[in-house]
C-alpha cells in the first residue's frame, strides 16, 4: 500500500462523542503508518485540540460559517499540501467540502455515522451528493437507509464497519468493587456511552428493578452534564427514578471516563439496550476485551454481535430483566460468550484491519 496519499479529515462538530472521536482515531493511525494527515476543525473544541496534537497540520476555524469567508484561503492551504483525499464526518460539513472541491482537485469521502431516515433528493442534496466520490455507511443497517434516501449511485455507497484496538491482554488493575465498596459476590452490570434519550437507560433501570437476583450492581458510565456530553434533563429523570424506587444502593452514576476499555474489563456483563443504534462502538469495545454482552435486538447491534452475545428487545422489560438475571447467575455462559466475542472482534473489528480497508477504499475512488 502506497503511503503517498495526503488526507484531510473535516469535522467541525463542537461535541465529542463517537462520531468526533472517529476521525481522530483513524487519522492518528494513518500518521503512525506514514501518511500525511491534516485536520479542519472548529477552535475551542476537543476535536480541534486532538487534531493539533496528532495530525501533520490543522486549519482552525472560528465557526463553520467562517469557512465560507475563508474559502479561498482554505483552498490555497489544501493546494499547498497537495491534499488528494478529503474525508468528511458530518453532513453539515459537506457543502463547505463540495465548494472546496470546485476550487481544488481532490476526492471527497463522506462517512455517514447515523443513517438517513428521510429522503434527501431535492436540488440542494443532488448538488452535494453528485460531488461525493465515496459514501461510507457504518453498518448494513444504515446503508439500507442511505441507498433509499440519498441521491448517490449505490455502487459508491459502501459499508465499512468501525474498528477498535484489540488488546492482547485484559487490564485487571481496576478494582471496581473495592472502589464502590461492594462485596466480591456482587456481579457488575455496566452500560457505557452517551447518557441521553434512545440509549435505553430508562428501560434498563425498569428491568433492574424487576430482577430477582439482588446481588448485582448497575454502573452507568457516561457524561452527566452537557459539558461532558450528557443530557442533563434526561440524567435528572434517571436519578429521580433511582431514588423513587429505592435503587440507590444498586445503581451508580459513574460519570464520564476516557478509560472505557479499562472499565469494561472490570465489568461482568455489558448491556447495550439502545433503541436504534446505527452501529454501536461500545459493542465492539466490549467484544475487544472479551465481555459477555446483552445487546438490543433493534438497529445495527444484531449484525455486529451475531451469535457472540445475547439479543433482547429492550422495550420488553420483563424479558430484559430475565436475560440479565440468567447471565449474571451463569459464569459458564459468561465465559463462553467472552471467548466468542473476543474472537469475532479480532476477525471483523480490529482497528488496524479497518484502517487498511479504509485506505484501500481511498485508493479505489482515485
Amino acid at each position: 500500500m502506497s503511503n503517498s496519499l495526503n488526507i484531510l479529515h473535516v469535522c467541525l462538530s463542537p461535541g465529542y462523542g463517537g462520531l468526533e472521536m472517529y476521525p481522530i482515531r483513524t487519522g492518528k493511525a494513518m500518521v503512525f503508518n506514514g501518511y500525511n494527515v491534516y485536520g479542519l476543525a472548529q477552535l475551542g473544541t476537543p476535536t480541534h485540540d486532538s487534531m493539533l496534537n496528532e495530525f501533520t497540520d490543522t486549519f482552525s476555524l472560528q465557526s463553520r460559517s467562517s469557512g465560507y469567508l475563508k474559502l479561498f484561503t482554505l483552498a490555497k492551504w489544501i493546494r499547498k499540501y497537495n491534499i488528494s483525499h478529503v474525508h468528511c464526518h458530518k453532513s453539515s460539513d459537506l457543502i463547505l467540502a463540495v465548494l472546496l472541491k470546485k476550487l481544488c482537485d481532490f476526492k471527497l469521502i463522506y462517512t455517514d455515522h447515523m443513517g438517513v431516515k428521510r429522503p434527501k433528493k431535492d436540488f440542494y442534496h443532488n448538488f452535494i451528493y453528485r460531488n461525493v466520490d465515496l459514501l461510507l455507511s457504518i453498518s448494513h443497517f444504515t446503508r439500507s437507509f442511505n441507498v433509499k434516501a440519498l441521491p448517490i449511485d449505490p455502487d459508491k455507497n459502501k459499508t465499512l464497519w468501525l474498528g477498535t484496538k484489540i488488546p492482547e491482554t485484559h487490564s485487571t488493575d481496576l478494582n471496581l468493587r473495592q472502589e464502590l465498596s461492594l462485596s466480591n459476590e456482587i456481579k457488575l452490570v455496566g452500560i457505557i456511552g452517551r447518557v441521553s434519550h434512545g440509549k435505553g437507560h430508562e428501560e434498563l433501570l425498569a428491568a433492574f428493578k424487576k430482577m430477582e437476583c439482588t446481588e448485582t450492581h448497575l454502573l452507568i458510565v457516561g457524561g452527566l452534564t452537557a459539558q461532558a456530553g450528557g443530557d442533563e434533563g434526561y440524567v435528572q429523570g434517571l436519578k429521580s427514578y433511582v431514588a423513587d424506587n429505592d435503587l440507590q444502593d444498586r445503581v451508580t452514576f459513574y460519570g464520564f471516563s476516557d478509560e472505557t476499555k479499562r472499565l469494561l474489563s472490570a465489568i461482568d456483563v455489558v448491556v447495550i439496550p439502545s433503541h436504534l443504534e446505527a452501529f454501536g462502538l461500545t459493542v465492539i469495545e466490549a467484544m475487544a476485551v472479551g465481555k459477555a454482552i446483552i445487546g438490543s435486538s433493534h438497529g445495527a447491534i444484531p449484525e455486529i454481535l451475531e451469535d457472540s452475545g445475547i439479543l433482547v428487545d429492550p422495550f420488553d422489560v420483563s424479558a430484559f430483566s430475565k436475560v440479565i438475571d440468567a447471565l449474571c447467575s451463569n459464569s459458564q455462559e459468561r465465559e463462553r460468550l467472552s471467548r466468542i466475542s473476543k474472537r469475532r472482534a479480532q476477525e471483523y473489528f480490529d482497528q488496524d484491519k479497518h484502517i487498511q480497508s479504509l485506505l484501500a477504499l481511498y485508493q479505489e475512488c482515485g
